[in-house]
């Protein structure tokens, strides 16, 4: 069933839950079938600036352009909302120009 949610996931706008309550936004560029390691391009971390949600470089001291999680590490796997999902792409594609 997992195998099932991340495969339609893929090439998509996710927000992860880590185990440590962090969420991520990235885009899920691939998992291991076995192990369930995500394979996340370009994550942000979520963060509550005073009445709004912002994203925040995954790393201040390198780039991060892609990340692997292990399964032991995340909680859940979900398609971003559709306006986070246009923030975050809309935020890449500002920060490549």
């Amino acid at each position: 069933m997992y195998k099932d949610i991340l495969t339609e996931s893929l090439g998509k706008v996710v927000s992860v839950k880590t185990t440590a309550g962090i969420e991520l936004i990235a885009t899920l560029n691939g998992f291991d079938e076995k192990s369930l390691t995500l394979t996340l391009d370009k994550p942000r971390l979520v963060v509550v600036a005073e009445d709004s949600i912002a994203v925040v470089p995954y790393t201040f001291t390198s780039k991060s352009e892609e990340v692997f999680i292990l399964r032991e590490q995340y909680l859940s796997v979900d398609a971003a909302l559709e306006n986070s999902s246009t923030d975050y792409l809309k935020l890449l594609e500002d920060t490549q120009s």
